[in-house]
């Protein structure tokens, strides 16, 4: 497999995404994507699954070249908690007085603002509201994006035990998920719904659901040697993925159906768009702003709305979230992320 790779190009085009697939729902209207999808597929939800496909395969990689578990746990936590923090305090801070209803004095004396800080965490039962702000949108959530950082670091301790168990046999990896996945179709529609697990307070179908797509970009990273991504492949996916809503609206089989072999059409298409020669290679040589336009675009589409919801189209919404997002998602890298990454060294 070649080394050079077009992740941080696909990542900044799902994040992009992210801004676009919220601007719907934030508005209380339809989501384009979804309705062409019949309901099954969100603007938003394909964003955060292609994350989790690349996540699978990079994070895989990472362990893989770590050489102890706490030098890559701590590499982890330093790609995700300081742009988090900062983040968070991006909300309180500046977000907060300009969006809120109480006066500032109210704002800055209330508990509740500094409870917001408890995102933190990554694993809080609710990532919660601050005092007055956005009570008059239509959702309140100040930073509606945060939830999936929780499945996304359930995983990287996922991938600590993967290694510990399977990492001189993945063959039995493979065979455990190919047995899982075979029993996570039998029993879809019971896993749908509201469950959540105790303490971690996570959803388990959204789990076992960027899960999957994980796992299958683990895979991708184990199996490199032996896997070809080609154009013929790419094709044969993406028309496997359509001709299901074919196969499925002609009534041969149930809607779900699309869903399980979009995991593994949808995984391919983006490990091949990854691994194509040229000069997006290059893209995250500047910089890797994915996720801070990840972190910042929802408490600034929400603010947004606060001022100009009703007499700004959502089209336009989402250039101008775009405009204001990137100069933060350029801070985040530069002054946040980046610095923080350096500490890297001491974990090798």
């Amino acid at each position: 497999m070649i080394e050079s790779n077009n992740f941080h190009f696909i990542r900044f085009l799902a994040a992009s995404l992210v801004i676009v697939g919220h601007v719907y729902p934030l508005n209380g209207l339809p989501d384009v994507i979804e309705q062409w999808t019949v309901g099954l597929f969100p603007s938003g939800h394909i964003a955060v699954c292609v994350f989790f496909v690349i996540s699978g395969y990079s994070v895989t990689q990472s362990r893989l070249n770590t050489s102890t578990t706490f030098s890559y746990f701590m590499k982890r936590a330093l790609r995700i908690f300081p742009g988090l923090f900062v983040a968070l305090l991006f909300a309180i801070f500046v977000v907060g007085p300009i969006a809120t209803t109480f006066s500032l004095s109210e704002y800055f004396s209330t508990r509740q603002t500094y409870f917001f800080l408890d995102n933190i965490k990554l694993y809080p039962p609710t990532h919660g509201t601050l005092p007055g702000v956005f009570v008059h949108n239509i959702h309140n959530a100040v930073n509606g994006s945060l939830w999936t950082l929780a499945y996304e670091f359930t995983m990287y301790i996922f991938v600590i035990v993967a290694v510990y168990l399977f990492r001189s046999k993945w063959q039995w990896l493979l065979g455990g998920f190919v047995v899982f996945f075979c029993v996570y179709c039998a029993f879809f529609q019971q896993l749908q719904g509201s469950r959540v697990l105790p303490l971690l307070h996570l959803n388990i179908f959204h789990l076992l659901d960027f899960g999957i797509y994980f796992i299958l970009g683990m895979l991708f990273y184990v199996y490199r040697d032996r896997l070809k991504f080609n154009g013929w492949g790419a094709i044969i996916a993406f028309v496997a993925w359509m001709g299901m809503y074919l196969i499925a609206d002609a009534g041969y089989f149930p809607l779900s159906t699309i869903m399980w072999v979009r995991y593994f059409s949808l995984s391919y298409l983006v490990m091949y768009f990854a691994f194509i020669k040229g000069p997006l290679n290059r893209f995250g040589d500047g910089g890797d702003y994915s996720y801070g336009l990840y972190i910042y675009a929802y408490p600034i589409q929400q603010t947004i709305i606060a001022f100009w919801g009703k007499e700004m189209p959502p089209y336009q919404q989402v250039l101008l979230a775009f405009a204001l997002v990137l100069p933060f998602a350029w801070f985040s890298w530069h002054f946040v992320e980046k610095p923080a990454l350096k500490y890297k060294a001491y974990f090798k």
